[in-house]
């Protein structure tokens, strides 16, 4: 089924670009915010940008391949942090497709304190193997950090309400209130190596056995200044799937990382 992304979510382009400028106007930064950094000031480096790719291939008995690929930029200007990120599947065996996911997301945060923050997210998905044309969720509420002066370790957690719209590939649309859990936590645990666990969970309030978990767990070693080697796994739960759709997905992937 052809996906009607110009009819059901033309509103996602001014909505990125709102986010983006909000957190790189001046009004955004209170006015006892730190100057810009010497590196800011020079034309250095404003954007912690990278892109990944992988791919599997077997032969023989089964002949199948999987791509995958994803690009994230992330921006730290005095109190806001904005992030920008897209991943995609793409699956086939014996000539047809049999996985093609593509996901894209923004989340801005704003420090009031070192601590303690507000963010807002929107999120993206089309997954029509899984029944969805198209999922959206777009969340606010506020945050804290944790491990704050350790370079090492990385750590907060974030929680508050958000709306979830789907359209599904039988032409049905859903919608719920829900509330949004999301842990994030990082850590060097060796030099040029890094563990990254990711876990959120969306538990819809008008339904309450419905719910979301997305989990990803990866670690990555570089081999550079600039690549890296990345292994990972990452669960999708879905509490109440689309009619004909497995409520777990499970993904290994294992790609090489280019830093920019």
């Amino acid at each position: 089924m052809t996906l009607r992304i110009d009819r059901r979510a033309g509103f996602l382009l001014p909505l990125a670009l709102a986010l983006s400028t909000a957190a790189l106007s001046p009004s955004a930064t209170a006015s006892d915010s730190p100057p810009p950094s010497l590196d800011q000031e020079a034309g250095g480096k404003l954007w912690d940008s990278q892109a990944q790719a992988g791919i599997t291939t077997a032969s023989g008995n089964s002949n199948n391949s999987t791509f995958t690929g994803g690009v994230t930029a992330d921006r730290d200007a005095d109190r806001t942090m904005l992030h920008l990120g897209a991943d995609g599947r793409y699956s086939r065996e014996g000539g047809q497709a049999t996985s093609q996911r593509l996901h894209g997301n923004t989340q801005l945060d704003y420090d009031f304190k070192p601590r303690v923050y507000a963010f807002g997210v929107l999120d993206a998905l089309n997954d029509r193997f899984s029944g969805y044309d198209l999922q959206l969720i777009e969340a606010t509420g506020l945050g804290r950090r944790f491990f704050i002066g350790r370079e090492d370790l990385k750590w907060q957690a974030d929680l508050g309400p958000a709306l979830r719209q789907q359209w599904l590939t039988d032409d049905s649309y859903e919608n719920s209130v829900n509330a949004r859990l999301r842990t994030l936590f990082e850590w060097d645990f060796a030099e040029d190596s890094t563990f990254h666990e990711q876990f959120i969970w969306t538990q819809s309030l008008n339904r309450l056995g419905e719910y979301l978990i997305s989990d990803e767990t990866a670690v990555s070693f570089h081999l550079n200044a600039h690549l890296a080697f990345q292994t990972s796994i990452q669960v999708q739960h879905d509490s109440k799937p689309p009619k004909g759709a497995k409520p777990t997905d499970v993904f290994t992937t294992t790609s090489l990382i280019y830093q920019f």
